[in-house]
């Protein structure tokens, strides 16, 4: 069922249902493997409730058979459209199934680089399935790329780098560094004002940055209050950052793990932040 490719520096699997969201999804992940030497691996998961509308099992089967090779063809064409144009390996690969159980299973087999999926405006969404992110930041410890409409990685270019983390794995460095390999756009850095954790915060930036050789950075620190994931957005969005990398959060009970919680503190910052997201890798 799948397309081979040659070997190539990163994996990059995207979680796609064949919507608008999975385009913008695909596109950035395109553009991030051209700029990374990366190789692509659509993936697919039809629940079966969407094929099986019979109670007849003679028919249910032939239904099945149906969307298998109507699938695999779209697949298959969109897997050869990339790769010729855009000079990529792209492979593919489809099932039916429990998407969360089938996306596990995809993961561990495949063990990617870089797991890519789409986001609605102000609402997680994956396949059908609203919970498919969260399931991925849960079970899956590697770096997840999440991206929405409207900003776009530009490929082969300037990349302009955001941080907003105080912990970064040492994988998901790596794929910064070979995005941010030639170019001259300061690394931004972005923080809330804490005074307790001031110093643990200022040594894992200057760890960050050891890493890009100490190029030129910059950095940002916004007050701690009702207003901070708008600060931070606003404070993205205004110095032009293609793409924000964040740690997993740790279960500080900080103000904001008070109000709302550790899970849903990486909820509100998805939901916010406009700009494709790298969380990085690690629990």
């Amino acid at each position: 069922m799948k397309n081979q490719n040659q070997k190539n520096k990163y994996q990059l699997l995207v979680l796609n249902d064949l919507t608008q969201k999975s385009d913008t999804a695909l596109r950035n992940a395109i553009n991030m493997a051209k700029t990374i030497n990366g190789s692509i691996e659509i993936f697919y998961v039809s629940p079966p409730q969407d094929v099986v509308k019979y109670d007849n099992q003679v028919s249910a089967m032939r239904e099945i058979a149906k969307k298998r090779i109507t699938t695999e063809k779209k697949l298959r064409d969109l897997a050869h459209l990339i790769s010729e144009e855009e000079n990529i390996p792209v492979s593919y690969d489809f099932t039916l199934g429990n998407v969360k159980n089938e996306i596990q299973h995809h993961i561990e087999k495949t063990n990617p680089d870089i797991v890519v999926i789409g986001k609605r405006k102000k609402k997680l969404v994956d396949f059908r399935d609203d919970g498919v992110t969260k399931f991925l930041l849960n079970k899956h410890s590697g770096p997840i790329l999440i991206v929405g409409e409207g900003n776009e990685i530009q490929a082969n270019g300037e990349i302009s780098l955001g941080f907003y983390s105080n912990t970064m794995d040492d994988h998901t460095l790596k794929i910064t560094k070979d995005l941010n390999e030639n170019s001259k756009t300061p690394i931004k850095f972005f923080s809330i004002r804490k005074k307790s954790a001031a110093a643990a915060t200022k040594s894992n930036i200057d760890q960050i940055k050891a890493v890009f050789n100490d190029q030129n950075t910059v950095e940002y620190e916004f007050e701690e209050n009702s207003y901070s994931l708008d600060g931070l957005n606003n404070y993205v969005s205004k110095n032009n950052v293609e793409l924000l990398c964040m740690g997993r959060f740790s279960t500080e009970k900080g103000w904001i793990d008070r109000l709302f919680n550790r899970k849903s503190k990486m909820d509100g910052i998805i939901e916010k932040v406009t700009v494709p997201l790298l969380i990085t890798g690690g629990k």
